[in-house]
């Protein structure tokens, strides 16, 4: 008689990552009634928790490009106050 085993193969993994690992399926948790209708249960499961992670990755680069757009901003007004002092210094020099 064979005996099946049963190993979790998460756990060989270092605990941040299996507590990462767990996170992302319990987000893609919300896709069960998605992937559970799948040929393949496993390979959907995947794609919704690839789905999950596209989404954060997306909502991070709109905040980047809001901090982008910020930063542009702030370092255009200080170079035109910084233009804007040089040429008073220079006025004053030849004044």
């Amino acid at each position: 008689m064979l005996i099946k085993s049963t190993k979790d193969w998460k756990q060989f993994l270092d605990s941040e990552d299996e507590e990462r690992l767990n996170r992302l399926l319990k987000e893609a948790a919300k896709y069960r009634g998605a992937y559970r209708n799948a040929d393949d249960v496993k390979i959907a499961q995947l794609w919704s928790a690839l789905l999950e992670m596209k989404k954060e990755n997306d909502s991070l680069k709109r905040r980047v490009d809001d901090m982008e757009s910020i930063f542009e901003f702030v370092y255009s007004k200080m170079k035109k106050k910084h233009e804007e002092r040089e040429e008073l210094f220079k006025s004053l020099e030849k004044f």
